[in-house]
């Protein structure tokens, strides 16, 4: 029920991320650094706990790799507590070119879809 709420989400996220990515990139420029680091925090504690608990249930190789990207998300939720990897990620995420955040908007609709679609059973 969790990750079909959550792959809800990401699908709608990116899907306004495709069509709209001045306006997230003006939203990211104008929140604080530390609310940012914040969001950044949650993001990938949930995009951690949620890939490990889907990878957790299921057997094969696919589902293994889902977890160890899971274990990778969480370590890299703890290193965004830290202000200058937050200030780094936010700067590298700000210069890159629109084409760049409409991939990752891609990329996000696809895990969406996969975790709305991938995991029923």
């Amino acid at each position: 029920m969790f990750s079909c709420i959550v792959g809800g989400i990401f699908v709608f996220l990116g899907v306004l991320s495709l069509l709209y990515p001045e306006s997230l990139r003006r939203r990211l420029r104008s929140k604080a650094l530390w609310k940012l680091r914040r969001y950044l925090f949650a993001a990938a504690l949930s995009l951690g706990i949620l890939l490990i608990s889907a990878g957790w249930r299921h057997e094969g190789l696919l589902p293994k790799i889902l977890v160890l990207v899971g274990i990778v998300a969480l370590f890299k939720g703890l290193l965004f507590l830290n202000s200058r990897v937050s200030e780094k990620v936010t700067a590298w995420i700000l210069e890159r070119p629109v084409l760049h955040i409409r991939l990752f908007a891609v990329g996000q609709i696809v895990l969406g879809l996969l975790l709305l679609v991938g995991l029923r059973g």
